[in-house]
């Protein structure tokens, strides 16, 4: 599940939502000249590195903004994590603009990788003084790690048989299966490795793909999850907007009836 830790409360949303915000922070509100600090969050491919990333937004920069040009660009750590450090400056409104750009790719949840860039910007010339607040805001940069549950997570079986759930997430159509095998006849491997299905039992308790064994070519398969990482079923089922199954298990109302009695 998802729970965000904001400034003024904590919310929860379903596993179905993807953290996209952009968080922005300037050192004076009554100086539109002075430094800002900007955190973007952005979708990336799970086999997506971050020079590859980095590159793609340098070619978006060079095609969207005026007269950019790039100072520099080398690869850095941000709390022992890969990163891209681009040094740039462009025009806007006939104001040169200087940007310090860092990025990191993370893991998403429930599946998939997310890019997060730190960008600092500022008019005229990246001093030494702006510098000092960027470097110092990267350095007390603590990711958070995943705590060990003690859970242990089980392969599902390739002929298991019963009742499987998949929620494509930009559809948000629920599928329901009546084995694994039509499960993976139906899912597309990439979209699944890039977070875009929630998987589930009959039971409504999370699923999650990935690698068996470590075989070349990787092949991948359904594994269980922690209940206490991903939601059940029953708790995302309100941002479905259509059901594609057997007629038993045709509605909402019908699936939560039948996850209800297991």
């Amino acid at each position: 599940m998802a729970i965000c830790t904001l400034q003024e409360a904590t919310l929860e949303l379903p596993d179905v939502y993807k953290d996209r915000t952009m968080n922005l922070f300037v050192l004076s509100e009554n100086s539109a000249s002075d430094f800002s600090f900007v955190i973007s969050r952005g979708t990336a491919k799970f086999d997506d590195k971050v020079q590859g990333v980095a590159a793609r937004l340098l070619k978006e920069l060079e095609m969207t903004v005026q007269r950019f040009t790039l100072i520099s660009s080398l690869m850095t750590l941000v709390d022992g994590i890969p990163a891209a450090e681009m040094l740039y400056h462009f025009e806007s409104n006939n104001t040169l603009i200087w940007q310090k750009q860092t990025v990191v790719l993370l893991d998403d949840k429930p599946a998939g990788k997310k890019m997060v860039s730190y960008i600092g910007s500022c008019p005229d010339s990246f001093t030494d003084y702006y510098q000092k607040q960027y470097t110092d805001i990267l350095k007390s940069i603590r990711f958070h790690r995943e705590s060990n549950d003690n859970f242990i997570s089980e392969a599902v079986p390739a002929d298991a048989p019963g009742i499987f759930f998949v929620i494509d997430t930009d559809l948000r159509q629920l599928n329901v299966f009546d084995s694994v095998h039509a499960l993976y006849q139906h899912v597309n491997l990439q979209r699944a490795l890039n977070g875009q299905y929630l998987f589930y039992s009959a039971e409504g308790n999370p699923l999650h793909i990935a690698a068996v064994g470590n075989s070349e070519p990787a092949r991948y398969g359904l594994w269980t999850s922690s209940p206490e990482k991903s939601q059940h079923l029953s708790s995302v089922l309100t941002v479905c907007r259509s059901v594609k199954g057997p007629e038993a298990l045709n509605s909402i109302d019908k699936i939560n009836e039948f996850i209800s009695d297991k």
